[in-house]
């Protein structure tokens, strides 16, 4: 289609034409391949074929269906109501236009029904592209799945391409190989998702939306000297996978920074994307890199909350906001910082932007931080997820305080080449001790008070409880405690039934009394009572520990925060809970329906069995965890099947999305889960104002202030106690009401969270 005649047709109903948006496409694939030089080369050396070339074809072709004289004419007709409305608002966008006008903005295209990429791809098939290029420009606005089949079937010339389509995708699935549909991925995928990220750039920069600018990883060490790990890690960078083990405290997150660097000046990637085991960890980390590098994303289900806290403090611009946070959903900046299960939901491949966000994967360089070994479960789902990383040829490192020498045979059995594990045993952090002072079996609070009285006489100490319910009976006590004793120590609860916006401050209350410069100040004081979320995520010390028993990996992570700061040995007391004269090992193991009793995992009996009192080593603890975890990990049957349905999700979305529904906490799918726990619902501890929200992203603005995520079944003791309350009806938009949980009075405070539960039957952390 010829220039001149591009500029006489709209391409939107604000006006503007197909020649300018075609061109405002172009620029941004053109800006898009200038800057991920490594993707370019790995597409050229995986296909032959030129990805600019490929790009610039299918952004010069994708909107040409637009053409076709039924979506004009509608989209005049948009465009003509648009201009009526102008003339009395003068400065106002096509965007304030539809915000005010929702059904009147854009409604002749709606019900014109003319999807304009068919009739792109029917101007396209003349020219004889490649069927990589046709799948892209059908799906550039998410319609290439099997929930749109009626709309390609109901026209015979539109029907031939939705079968092609389905050939192709039936072809590759049918050969039940992975590294082929691996490979089919990233040759569809590069075009179809890179499409995608151009034309919803230019668009946002035609409605003079915000846009994140493409920037390139840049990062220099911050520091005079490298420590020994930082060495190690950059002399080894050109490994296929690199298994790190240091302690905490021993530089890893700058030794994780120097290993990208080398990957992305050499090509082999284009960006870093480091995956933590939680949302909590992730939020940490992410807060600890952005000190010293710039375009550092974060995502999971609830990392917008960061953002949106700026944009109530005026720090930020909603719109800003919301815009960086859906560049971090893509792995679009430099830096991101996520779950490992936002990159497993990815390749589920249930939701269209799974192919830009798997585009951009295979193209980074990824860190894997702290995986848990106990957790069979998570851990097959990461085994597969790293080995679809080998076959696209994706740099890895994984880091740990608390990786066992059998972790070797297992990561081989990816696909990766894997001699040793990394580890600089001359490093003071090896030779940095703590002492055990005593194991103690205990049934009831009152059988540890003297430890509680311990730690006020201290006057710091952290408290780490293995589930919530404890740590919030332990909080009642020691506050009661402290009150009777007439001194004025902090007493601090984290755990994770806390608001977003609770959270934050509670980390913060953490960092001022007993954090680094707390520490160096000599104003550290008080005593932290945490659960497993404060393990690897806050930065804090005391020279005194009480930890219920927990795996040797879990325990090398808490010890960690024992004299943090110094190179003084530290106190644990480590408690050993015990329930009606049975071990109760909550949540380490598994809970049996059938016996209404906790099964205890095979790691945490065998740390109880090995460890004794005595003073430990780095060195020691990377002893006993070598031998807790001395054979090779055999994966359950329930891990197993699910992680072959993940493997069948991949295989059979590669191309086609599915019609099957998503879970928009990025934890599971209808036939897959990430972890293993139940369901979850969300709970509110304030009712809303008006029970009337504007549109979802009002609603979430709420969601991220109010809410707080339980597992189904606390929601319904919560309801049978009277303590929650579900009668609360809310709409959101023109959809139908809703009903919500909210937490009655008194149920939930800043200092103890949600209080809802009587018994220790609790597992969610």
């Amino acid at each position: 289609m010829k220039e001149d005649k591009c500029n006489n047709i709209l391409a939107k109903p604000s006006g503007i034409t197909l020649g300018q948006h075609r061109s405002d496409v172009m620029s941004e694939v053109s800006d898009i391949c200038q800057i991920f030089i490594g993707t370019c080369e790995k597409y050229k050396k995986l296909t032959g074929k030129d990805l600019a070339m490929r790009l610039s074809v299918s952004a010069k072709w994708h909107d040409n269906g637009k053409a076709c004289p039924k979506w004009q004419e509608a989209c005049r007709k948009d465009f003509q109501s648009y201009q009526l409305w102008k003339h009395n608002h003068p400065t106002c966008s096509f965007k304030e236009y539809s915000s005010e006008k929702r059904n009147e903005a854009g409604y002749n295209l709606r019900t014109v029904g003319i999807r304009h990429e068919f009739y792109s791809l029917k101007e396209a098939v003349v020219t004889n592209m490649p069927i990589p290029i046709l799948a892209a420009i059908a799906a550039h606005h998410g319609k290439l799945g099997l929930a749109f089949e009626d709309k390609w079937t109901s026209c015979p010339s539109f029907k031939q391409f939705w079968n092609e389509f389905r050939k192709t995708s039936n072809d590759i699935s049918e050969k039940e190989s992975l590294a082929l549909v691996c490979d089919k991925l990233l040759e569809f995928d590069t075009i179809r998702g890179l499409l995608q990220f151009a034309d919803h750039r230019a668009s946002a920069k035609e409605d003079k939306e915000p846009v994140p600018g493409l920037n390139c990883f840049n990062y220099r060490f911050p520091f005079e000297n490298k420590r020994g790990i930082q060495k190690l890690v950059e002399d080894n960078w050109n490994n296929d996978i690199l298994l790190v083990r240091a302690p905490t405290g021993a530089g890893k997150t700058d030794a994780s920074l120097l290993w990208a660097s080398r990957q992305i000046a050499v090509h082999k990637a284009d960006r870093l994307v480091i995956a933590m085991p939680t949302r909590f960890t992730a939020n940490a980390l992410s807060v600890n890199v952005a000190a010293t590098l710039s375009d550092t994303g974060l995502y999971h289900s609830s990392a917008w909350y960061s953002k949106y806290s700026k944009v109530q403090n005026g720090e930020l611009d909603m719109k800003e906001a919301l815009a960086q946070q859906k560049m971090a959903n893509l792995l679009a900046t430099p830096i991101t910082v996520c779950t490992i299960d936002h990159l497993l939901m990815s390749l589920t491949f249930t939701q269209e932007s799974h192919h830009l966000i798997c585009s951009n994967l295979a193209n980074s360089c990824v860190v894997i931080d702290e995986a848990d070994f106990y957790d069979d479960f998570t851990l097959a789902n990461i085994i597969f997820l790293l080995k679809v990383l080998h076959n696209w040829k994706v740099p890895v490192m994984i880091m740990s305080a608390s990786l066992p020498e059998s972790a070797l045979q297992l990561y081989r059995k990816a696909g990766f080449n894997i001699e040793s594990i990394l580890e600089d045993k001359e490093s003071d952090s090896y030779n940095k001790c703590f002492n055990i002072k005593k194991l103690i079996e205990y049934d009831d609070i009152q059988d540890i008070n003297y430890l509680l009285k311990y730690c006020i006489e201290r006057g710091n100490a952290i408290i780490y409880l293995n589930t919530v319910d404890k740590a919030i009976k332990v909080y009642k006590e020691i506050k009661a405690l402290v009150l009777g004793s007439g001194k004025d120590i902090p007493i601090i609860l984290y755990h994770s039934r806390f608001t977003e916006k609770d959270k934050q401050r509670k980390e913060n209350m953490l960092l001022d009394n007993l954090g680094r410069k707390a520490w160096n100040n000599g104003t550290a004081k008080g005593i932290a009572i945490l659960t497993q979320i404060g393990e690897i995520s806050i930065n804090i010390s005391s020279e005194l520990m009480i930890s219920e028993i927990c795996p040797i990996d879990r325990l090398m992570q808490r010890a960690g925060r024992l004299c943090r700061f110094d190179n003084s040995v530290g106190e644990m007391y480590a408690l050993i809970p015990y329930k009606d004269n049975t071990l109760y090992p909550a949540p380490y193991g598994s809970y049996s329906q059938n016996k209404k009793s906790w099964i205890p995992c095979k790691a945490l009996l065998s740390t109880i069995d090995i460890l004794k009192a005595g003073i430990y080593s780095a060195q020691d603890l990377v002893n006993i965890l070598n031998k807790v975890y001395s054979e090779e990990a055999v994966f359950s049957i329930k891990a197993q099947t699910n992680v072959q349905a993940l493997e069948q999700m991949l295989i059979n979305n590669w191309l086609m999305n599915p019609v099957e529904k998503w879970n928009d906490d990025d934890t599971h799918s209808n036939s897959w889960r990430s972890r293993d726990i139940g369901p979850q619902g969300l709970v509110f501890v304030i009712k809303p104002a008006c029970t009337h929200f504007y549109n979802y992203s009002e609603y979430m603005e709420f969601v991220l202030s109010y809410s707080i995520s339980l597992p189904v079944y606390l929601l319904d003791k919560g309801r049978k106690e009277h303590r929650i309350d579900s009668d609360c009806k809310i709409t959101i938009g023109s959809n139908d009401p809703i009903f919500i949980n909210v937490i009655r009075d008194g149920f939930y405070t800043f200092d103890i969270g949600v209080d809802l539960t009587n018994n220790e039957e609790d597992n969610f952390l």
